[in-house]
């Protein structure tokens, strides 16, 4: 094994593209991407939520969101209108439908993730868990 192989960052990397890929495989068939699905899951959290919140929450640039929010407005699970206290502000709102349409989505997040601790103990994945917060917060100081 490589010192590359034997770093956790090689390690870290293999999880995210995995769950990811893993993510966006079972939900196509619901017609959406991993994107997509966290959208409708931070709206349906917090019953309308704004954009820019959004873009915070989901830490991406307002060109890559965009397209992504219209085309879930183009499918009738999400509505966009202007802020009340800020007319330039867009906020977002689950239609009935894609409140009908996410409910009916198994959360992936549980299906992925008790694959992928399959024969690990609670306390295995919260050392995990630490380690990995610490170093991310390591590196946002």
């Amino acid at each position: 094994m490589s010192d590359y192989e034997k770093s956790l960052g090689h390690w870290i990397k293999r999880f995210y593209l995995l769950t990811t890929q893993a993510m966006e495989s079972e939900l196509t068939k619901y017609g959406l991407g991993r994107t997509q699905w966290y959208i409708l899951y931070h709206i349906a959290e917090v019953g309308t939520l704004a954009q820019r919140e959004l873009q915070t929450i989901l830490n991406v640039e307002s060109a890559t969101l965009t397209p992504l929010v219209a085309a879930l407005v183009k499918k009738g699970w999400v509505i966009q209108y202007p802020s009340v206290s800020d007319r330039r502000s867009k906020v977002l709102e689950l239609t009935k439908e894609g409140v009908s349409h996410f409910s009916s989505i198994p959360n992936p997040i549980i299906n992925i993730r008790s694959k992928a601790m399959a024969g690990l103990d609670t306390v295995q994945i919260e050392n995990a868990r630490k380690v990995i917060e610490q170093a991310v917060k390591n590196l946002e100081k």
